[in-house]
């Protein structure tokens, strides 16, 4: 489904009238859902995949000359309901929206967690991954991609997308994807009511940089027709990079390597820059969930991440707003692949009904 660009001027905020005249009935229903997660009575994975109804998109997007379409997987919540809040997913480098989905492992599927909890999902394929357009790869930054982020929550507000407004959205991100997020929240404060970061930290050390720089090399090697610009990871160095080796599945880490996608060589310096940067950051106004792997050899290499209060207070300075954090101590850069990947996925549901209930009502967290 190719959908039309989007009217200027026609944004959607999220405080209509009519969302807080039913804010009773919707805090009920939240309450509901957050005490079955609670108590482990929601319909696991494979479930909710059979439940849900997804579609997918080709959303148009422009920035400066160039016209693009950037793909997205849909999916509503497995109760059927209409309105429910959305969260917007964007995968780290190398990795599509097959990420949020469990890289076709129902197990692993964080999209259909959440869906089981209450949420709507779009899960997109950054600007040059997956069935998204791959335009010259010097083009393809970070900021690029925020910007595409920003129309295609545009297209969310408006109702677009699927015929429904959707007035609460929250934007989830992974690794380079948490960089886009950063700067898209930072840059439209309006866009979103909630942020969660993972593989994230705002201090990456210099030698990891290294390693994971010297672990890349030019997808066309590979046999892909894309410039030498687009990089994959040479063949049998995501185990390493992205995951522990006590806390995955061999067959997440076989799905890893056959699934494995592209990122441009101008995309992570654009995003260290620019995403990792306390002045970007601090102007988020949203409520920020930061969560992170304790073994994560990216993120927590220069970051104490030994547990969610030093990971906190290495971290709240760079931000203005509230911030919760969460690590799952023995999981590596990938959370929400881990064996106990599940567990994230919970707290993020439990955090999201939460602080969007206030916002529901027309206050803040």
């Amino acid at each position: 489904m190719t959908l039309p660009a989007p009217a200027e001027g026609k944004r959607r905020r999220g405080r209509h009238r009519a969302a807080r005249r039913a804010f009773g009935t919707a805090l009920a229903a939240l309450f509901a859902v957050v005490a079955a997660i609670l108590a482990g009575l929601g319909p696991s994975a494979s479930a909710a995949q059979q439940s849900r109804s997804c579609t997918e998109l080709d959303i148009p997007v422009n920035s400066g000359l160039l016209a693009e379409a950037m793909h997205a997987t849909l999916c509503g919540p497995a109760d059927g309901r209409a309105g429910a809040p959305l969260q917007v997913l964007v995968a780290g480098g190398t990795y599509n929206r097959s990420y949020w989905s469990g890289l076709g492992l129902d197990a692993y599927s964080y999209t259909a967690r959440a869906n089981a909890a209450g949420f709507a999902t779009l899960a997109v394929d950054r600007i040059g991954t997956g069935a998204s357009s791959h335009p010259l790869s010097t083009l393809i930054t970070a900021s690029l991609q925020a910007d595409a982020v920003h129309q295609v929550i545009v297209h969310a507000r408006e109702g677009s997308l699927d015929g429904q407004q959707h007035d609460q959205v929250a934007l989830v991100g992974h690794s380079l994807g948490s960089m886009a997020a950063v700067i898209t929240a930072a840059r439209h404060p309006g866009d979103v009511d909630a942020v969660i970061l993972t593989g994230y930290s705002h201090r990456i050390a210099p030698d990891q940089l290294l390693t994971s720089l010297t672990s890349m090399h030019p997808a066309a090697l590979e046999g892909r027709p894309l410039d030498p610009g687009y990089l994959t990871t040479i063949p049998g160095a995501r185990a390493a990079l992205f995951h522990a080796a006590d806390d995955v599945d061999p067959a997440v880490l076989a799905a890893d390597e056959a699934t494995k996608d592209v990122g441009s060589a101008t995309e992570l310096p654009d995003g260290v820059l620019v995403g990792l940067a306390q002045a970007t950051s601090r102007r988020i106004t949203a409520p920020v969930l930061e969560a992170n792997g304790g073994r994560d050899s990216w993120a927590c290499t220069a970051v104490d991440c030994t547990s969610a209060d030093t990971l906190h207070a290495a971290e709240q300075p760079s931000f203005a707003a509230p911030l919760t954090t969460y690590v799952q101590a023995r999981s590596g850069h990938c959370l929400a692949l881990a064996a106990d990947g599940g567990e994230f996925a919970q707290f993020a549901s439990v955090w999201l009904h939460r602080v969007l209930a206030p916002v529901l009502a027309g206050t803040l967290p």
